[in-house]
């Protein structure tokens, strides 16, 4: 089973650039960040700068240090850190700390880092862009994504009546196996908005043929969800 897979969902595109996900770590692609910003540049005449300049500013460096702080990822005062970036620059620091990495090479090559990080350079690029970024980290990917887990409990309520001791972990797997062609620890964090959509759907599906008598047994769960179509 791989370990970790770029996420390159339709639900993950600014400016028309699909912003890349690792499943691993949920790293986001700065490289995808600053392509999507040169397009609305040049769409919209913008001044800016690029994210490596961005990097550079004493506010950019306060902001990351409050989104460290918060996360636990780092144990000092805003002093101490400033020190440390006036002594190594901020990009330095960040990739000591495991928030930011550059991947491939060649064309596959990208800088991704952590997704907390990457929120703090998209909403600082530009306030056009920054619109942008709020719709898109709020959108129906929020809300498909309470739904699919609402409509988790009612289906593993309605399993349990027919089921003795119900695994159900194993039917989480089959549903990941049936909409993402493969299982893999935090899918569904990551799934687009018509992926979660599906989900949901599949766990209407099995509550509703319980419900109404049509799924008995377990074997009927099994089959239930690898024939939905």
């Amino acid at each position: 089973m791989k370990t970790n897979v770029i996420l390159r969902s339709s639900d993950r595109r600014l400016f028309g650039v699909t912003i890349k996900q690792q499943t691993k770590g949920e790293f986001l692609s700065v490289s995808d960040l600053q392509k999507a910003f040169e397009v609305g540049k040049w769409q919209n005449g913008w001044a800016g700068q690029t994210y490596n300049q961005l990097l550079h500013t004493e506010s950019a460096a306060k902001k990351c240090y409050s989104v460290l702080k918060e996360c636990d990822l780092i144990d000092c005062d805003i002093s101490k850190f400033m020190e440390l970036v006036e002594k190594e620059t901020l990009l330095k620091v960040l990739k000591k700390l495991g928030v930011w990495k550059v991947t491939g090479r060649g064309d596959n090559r990208s800088v991704m880092t952590h997704p907390y990080i990457w929120m703090t350079i998209a909403l600082e690029l530009n306030y056009a862009l920054y619109g942008k970024v709020i719709k898109w980290l709020t959108d129906t990917l929020v809300f498909d994504r309470i739904e699919a887990g609402s409509e988790y409990r009612p289906m593993n309520a309605a399993i349990k009546g027919i089921v003795r001791c119900p695994d159900y972990p194993k039917y989480a797997r089959l549903i990941n196996q049936k909409v993402f062609g493969e299982h893999q620890t935090g899918m569904r964090n990551l799934a687009s908005a018509s992926e979660l959509r599906r989900i949901a759907d599949i766990e209407k599906f099995v509550t509703q043929g319980i419900q109404m008598g049509m799924i008995t047994h377990e074997r009927g769960i099994e089959k239930a969800i690898k024939l939905y179509k």
